[in-house]
């Protein structure tokens, strides 16, 4: 799908996003697949990046805050 078409479907995208912000490319490329918008992950990533927004999924788990091993 050119970013045309993208842009004009701004809106779901980001409504998607905003319900579940843990949500990663593929689970919201499938989930635009239910409404209808048929897009690539590579095209959900050129989306974000256009608007300077991140998509990396954080760790479940916070690390150690011990002391260095060595």
């Amino acid at each position: 799908m050119r970013s045309r078409r993208v842009e004009e479907r701004a809106a779901d995208i980001l409504a998607i996003w905003e319900e579940r912000k843990d949500i990663s490319l593929e689970e919201l490329r499938q989930a635009l697949a239910e409404v209808g918008l048929t897009v690539s992950v590579a095209g959900l990533h050129r989306f974000f990046v256009r608007r300077g927004m991140t998509r990396k999924k954080r760790l479940a788990m916070q690390s150690s805050k011990t002391a260095p091993t060595s």
